[in-house]
């Protein structure tokens, strides 16, 4: 008899091509685009209720059963991309599943954006006033929902606090060679700070094969040193990499899909500048998924145990993401130390909360800066040691000889003769 976990994923990865795409992967985004529509309409709630099992299944099945490395050892870190993807829809889905009120599209001024406050105290918003929202309207609008995942231009973020564009937004050609500026310079640092941490390494942890940072040739203040350094530099290159694509987001979305800048600002608020790890996670880090991190995390622990339970929440749920995604690197996911990672960073926020309630003084400053750092290095470093462990730090993100700074030296020798 055939096992259900047989029939549901295939023992094997398979190959991306036109085939697996449409039995794998398609059913689970048509699920996570109804869901999507439906979110929008009023009295839909069971109709979503009994949708959110199948669109879970759908990714289930999705991230356990295709491979977007075509069996390369050295591009299976394409199948995070996987992963994360069908987590998210997921989530989101989970999220929308339980919403009482209907999403409502917010008609945006095209040359304005937030100026730092919250998105829900934004005077360049106007809300539709709509008594349901059309069947067709609901489709062409879940296009943007199905890939906006801050809520930029909907009713329904709460509390998002959004940098305002240094570049502004009044000409879009402008806002695009500015954006185009901004990726060249991210992925010469993404490249530049992944291949330093992959010189740094001792012995094999630079490969794809299995390695450490912690080099024990090294005496303990050397090795914990240099770890240190490899985890800053890990750290500096996930934040490139993710700037990098979301500028390539936001390129392909305001040149052919049209959409205002506005609907683009940025993504980050200087993280570097954060004096405590209230300000680092809640607004200077990606808000990326911040609003299902707290509906499908923080809510339910919030209400079981308050405030602490909530911040637990949100973390568990990030973890579980980071998690997985390791996971796809198929050398295990080292659950203790990627869970451990955000259960640490939980406890250092209920530590600043019980800080303040004690008196009566945020964490900030020079003091708040330094608590902040020592706190996600020292808790970093076991987290990147993992990313080592299953060989994700020695990926090969650009072929050799296409390395954005192999070319940019290359550029330089020849064009100006500078070397």
């Amino acid at each position: 008899m055939v096992s259900l976990s047989r029939l549901l994923v295939s023992q094997e990865r398979a190959s991306l091509s036109v085939s697996t795409f449409s039995t794998f992967f398609l059913p689970a985004f048509v699920s996570y685009f109804a869901m999507a529509v439906l979110v929008q309409r009023k009295r839909t709630a069971m109709i979503r209720f009994a949708l959110l099992p199948v669109t879970l299944l759908c990714s289930y099945r999705a991230g356990s059963s295709l491979d977007l490395s075509f069996g390369i050892l050295d591009y299976i870190f394409l199948n995070q991309i996987l992963v994360a993807a069908v987590f998210t829809f997921s989530m989101r889905s989970t999220g929308w599943a339980f919403t009482k009120k209907p999403y409502s599209r917010i008609a945006l001024q095209p040359n304005k954006t937030s100026n730092g406050d919250t998105m829900s105290d934004s005077t360049s918003s106007q809300l539709t006033n709509v008594e349901d929202t059309p069947l067709f309207t609901a489709f062409w609008n879940a296009w943007d929902l199905s890939v906006n995942l801050r809520g930029i231009g909907w009713d329904w973020p709460k509390g998002l606090r959004i940098r305002k564009s240094s570049c502004g937004t009044e000409s879009t050609s402008k806002f695009l060679l500015s954006t185009l500026a901004k990726l060249l310079f991210n992925t010469l640092a993404f490249d530049a700070t992944s291949r330093a941490a992959h010189y740094l390494s001792p012995e094999r942890f630079g490969s794809t094969e299995e390695g450490t940072i912690f080099d024990a040739s090294l005496p303990p203040l050397s090795r914990y040193t240099r770890s240190a350094i490899i985890t800053i530099l890990a750290g500096c290159a996930a934040y490139f990499l993710i700037e990098s694509l979301y500028h390539i987001y936001t390129i392909v979305f305001v040149l052919l899909f049209r959409q205002a800048p506005s609907q683009w600002p940025p993504l980050f608020d200087t993280p570097w500048l954060s004096t405590s790890l209230t300000s680092f996670w809640g607004r200077k880090w990606h808000q990326l998924l911040r609003e299902y991190f707290i509906s499908v995390g923080a809510r339910p622990l919030a209400y079981l145990f308050g405030r602490p339970g909530g911040v637990m929440g949100a973390f568990l749920i990030s973890g579980a993401l980071h998690y997985l995604v390791l996971k796809a690197m198929e050398r295990g996911g080292h659950p203790l130390v990627v869970f451990g990672f955000f259960i640490m960073q939980a406890v250092g926020l209920i530590l600043e909360d019980i800080w303040k309630k004690r008196t009566g003084l945020r964490v900030d400053g020079f003091w708040g800066s330094l608590w902040t750092w020592l706190w996600l290095v020292f808790w970093g470093t076991f987290m990147i040691d993992a990313w080592a462990r299953v060989g994700l730090i020695g990926s090969k993100f650009f072929p050799d000889d296409y390395r954005p700074t192999v070319l940019l030296v290359h550029f330089l020798k020849h064009g100006f003769n500078l070397f």
